[in-house]
This record gives C-alpha cells, sequence and structure tokens, in this order.
C-alpha cells in the first residue's frame, strides 16, 4: 500500500510540474496564453540585411619603422599598426580633417615628421579619398 502511495504521489507531482502557471496578483495566467509583443523593427534589422558603414577616422602617424620601438608604445594614446612589414605608430582618432591637423601642430615640434592619415575601416586610404 505504501509503494502505491508513493507512485501516485511521485505521478502527481510529474504532472503537475508539466504545467506552468505564473500568478499575477489575485488573477492566474497560464504561460502558454500570454502573447509576447513583437516588435517589427526587430526583424528587419537581421544583421544580413545591415548594410557595413565605413567608418571614417584621421589619426596623426609619428613614425613608421622597420623594427619596434619600445620608447614609442609607452607614449600615451599611441596605437600600433602593422603594414607592409612596417610597424606604425598614430596618435589620435579624429572626426574631421581639421582636428588631425590641430592636434598636428600642437605636437609638430616633437614629432617634426608627423603627418595626417585618414583610415577607412581601420585601412589607410588617401587624404584625398577621405576628403
Amino acid at each position: 500500500m505504501k509503494k502505491i502511495s508513493i507512485l501516485t504521489l511521485t505521478l502527481l507531482l510529474v504532472f503537475s510540474c508539466g504545467k506552468k502557471d505564473v500568478k499575477s496578483g489575485s488573477e492566474q495566467i497560464n504561460e502558454s496564453e500570454v502573447e509576447v509583443p513583437v516588435n517589427e523593427a526587430d526583424e528587419l534589422t537581421s544583421p544580413e540585411l545591415e548594410e557595413e558603414i565605413p567608418v571614417l577616422i584621421f589619426t596623426v602617424q609619428i613614425a613608421a619603422l622597420k623594427n619596434q620601438s619600445e620608447d614609442l608604445e609607452y607614449i600615451d594614446g599611441i596605437k600600433v599598426y602593422y603594414e607592409n612589414d612596417l610597424t606604425k605608430y598614430r596618435l589620435g582618432n579624429f572626426e574631421t580633417y581639421q582636428e588631425a591637423r590641430e592636434f598636428r601642430t600642437q605636437i609638430l615640434n616633437e614629432y617634426n615628421d608627423a603627418f595626417i592619415q585618414a583610415l577607412k575601416n581601420e585601412q589607410p586610404i588617401s587624404i584625398l579619398e577621405a576628403l
């Protein structure tokens, strides 16, 4: 008789756990009856449909060396790029050419070979193309 009671209780627990109800205040709502609102804009912004927007920035290059320079790598804000067997050191990320020119003017005394480099998706492009 005890085995039947334990079996009956076990079956009741298994079947009662299969149906989940969510209580909201004094009313009881079955989860399967709840509708989740769908934002139509979310459906239209899948990664497959989005075009990659090119990111254009201007930066100031202070050096391009065949070998890395520990001295340059410790400059605050320096970014190191490896292109065409050269290690290039650049400072700043500017949205406009004018901002990059102003920054270049400020650092010209210390880095007299500094020049402005345009980057499109982190790849160098000519200033004329960027402008």
